[in-house]
């Protein structure tokens, strides 16, 4: 979005975050929902209380993904200083109404809610492809308990998928959380068919998730996930867990097949059905791509925002 202008980055550390009350002039700031705890929203809320237009962009809540990575169940609700903090904001700015949820109706429908739908650089934009060889899987995101690879490496290294032929690839960081990466590693060492390949550049993440077969998104914790579109738009059909917005972005049985958060047994029932039917994964390949039709570029995508955003802070 800040490529086409909807914003500028102000790119601080925690430290720093004092001196946002020196900053000069009157244009709107939107904090990180990063930000959103009772240690760092303060320079936000003080600088509110004296008449700056604040809002958020709205990633995220910090409770949700710290129970994620704990391995504990998802809260039923953010908390009371997540939502209290929401309430103050001039605008929140969110990848998707799956939050809005939490939110008393009319507040939902409100101007305040900004939805900023993600857009898509058109190199993903791919038709689907006649699989050869052994099945490609993919994956994408830093290695940590909230995107549950462990359950994925857990299931490959099982006796389930004995005679099938797959390769997987993870695709993201292994040093957000060594001990958690530690454990995927020493999972799949016995099998020469599994790489852990890190953070990589976003072309080459482009490219090795177009050349994929299948996304597997185990992730305990979403809100809007991007790869998830990226995929359709490659013809990559899903088999995920129903985390977040998953359900209203890829339709089960269309797009992908989808499964209640953390049924490994269902998500290897449905990973072993594509692996051993490649009529029904181009079917679903065919479905991505009729899908991504339907979805916007960045250039679009932005100037939408721009539109919605303006709106909702002009009656701030």
């Amino acid at each position: 979005m800040a490529q086409h202008g909807l914003w500028e980055l102000l790119d601080l550390a925690a430290e720093r975050l004092p001196e946002l009350e020196q900053l000069a002039g009157d244009r709107p700031l939107l904090m990180d929902s990063i930000w959103l705890t009772e240690e760092h929203a303060p320079p936000f809320l003080r600088l509110l209380a004296r008449g700056r237009r604040v809002g958020m962009m709205l990633h995220s809540f910090p409770s949700l993904i710290r129970a994620a990575e704990r391995g504990l169940p998802t809260p039923a609700t953010p908390t009371p200083f997540e939502l209290q903090t929401l309430a103050q904001l001039q605008a929140v700015v969110v990848p998707g109404q799956h939050y809005a949820r939490w939110l008393p109706e009319a507040e939902a429908r409100s101007s305040r809610w900004v939805v900023a739908d993600p857009g898509l650089d058109e190199g993903w934009r791919a038709p689907p492809r006649v699989r050869t060889g052994p099945c490609r899987l993919v994956s994408v995101g830093a290695v940590t308990p909230r995107k549950g690879f462990l359950d994925v490496a857990e299931l490959l290294s099982s006796a389930a998928l004995a005679g099938r032929e797959w390769h997987w690839q993870v695709l993201g960081s292994l040093e957000v959380d060594p001990d958690y990466a530690a454990q995927v590693r020493a999972c799949v060492a016995p099998l020469p068919n599994v790489e852990l390949i890190g953070q990589l550049p976003p072309e080459e993440v482009q490219r090795k998730v177009r050349s994929a077969d299948l996304l597997l998104m185990p992730s305990y914790d979403e809100n809007q996930p991007l790869v998830l579109l990226e995929a359709l738009a490659a013809s990559v059909p899903a088999v995920a867990y129903a985390a977040g917005a998953a359900r209203q972005m890829i339709q089960h049985g269309q797009e992908g097949l989808l499964c209640e958060i953390g049924d490994r047994q269902r998500f290897a029932e449905y990973l072993l059905q594509l692996l051993d039917s490649e009529p029904e994964r181009q079917s679903l390949a065919a479905a991505c791509w009729r899908r991504q039709q339907q979805l916007p570029s960045w250039p679009l995508a932005a100037e939408r925002a721009r539109a919605a955003l303006g709106r909702a802070l002009a009656r701030a």
